[in-house]
């Protein structure tokens, strides 16, 4: 069976925060804590956390186990923290998933189905699909590794998702849109995610 990485991406300040959004937080745990669990029900034991601003505090709060490659460029944007999380990515993956710290509403479950989709087809990447565009949650295989560690700057993984993926390879996956930018959006998320559960 293709082995799966994971890695979160949780490098930048989020300065519209005005705190550590990484640290926030969500259900009685750490948002970054929220986003390990998530990913180790996809690649369990393979879970890696890219940080960069306030890398002591939020290195303090990772599971045992999770090692954390620290990215001191991570201000020049999010593409140079998604190169430096491929550059220091452990093992020989056959495909590593690629998350934010702050997509609050991923679910578990949508996780497994894009993983199980990716095991059919290894060579392929596949990817959330929301807001009329594809996007992250997205696992991209070995062969585009060095791509992604060629990436500087801000701009991220975007134009290879629009180059490589296709309907076929995208999951609708709605919740994938809700980001946490500010301490209002958690406020707003935890009393609408309450009311529902």
């Amino acid at each position: 069976m293709p082995e799966l990485a994971a890695l979160i991406l949780a490098a930048g300040a989020g300065r519209r925060f005005g705190a550590i959004k990484q640290l926030a937080p969500v259900r009685g745990e750490p948002l970054i804590r929220h986003a390990i669990a998530l990913a180790e029900a996809v690649a369990p034991g393979a879970v890696q956390v890219v940080l960069g601003a306030h890398r002591a505090q939020i290195a303090a709060q990772l599971p045992q186990g999770v090692p954390a490659i620290e990215h001191p460029g991570w201000a020049e944007g999010l593409g140079s923290s998604l190169a430096a999380g491929m550059v220091g990515l452990r093992g020989q993956p056959d495909g590593v998933l690629l998350l934010l710290a702050d997509q609050i509403a991923l679910r578990a479950d949508a996780l497994q189905a894009l993983a199980a989709r990716w095991r059919t087809l290894p060579e392929t990447v596949f990817c959330a699909f929301y807001g009329g565009q594809p996007g992250v949650p997205a696992i991209f295989p070995r062969r585009l590794f060095a791509e992604l560690a060629a990436l500087r700057g801000e701009r991220g993984a975007k134009p290879l998702l629009l180059r490589e993926s296709g309907p076929a390879t995208q999951l609708a996956m709605p919740e994938a849109a809700i980001d946490i930018d500010t301490a209002e959006d958690l406020a707003r998320w935890q009393a609408s995610s309450a009311a529902w559960s």
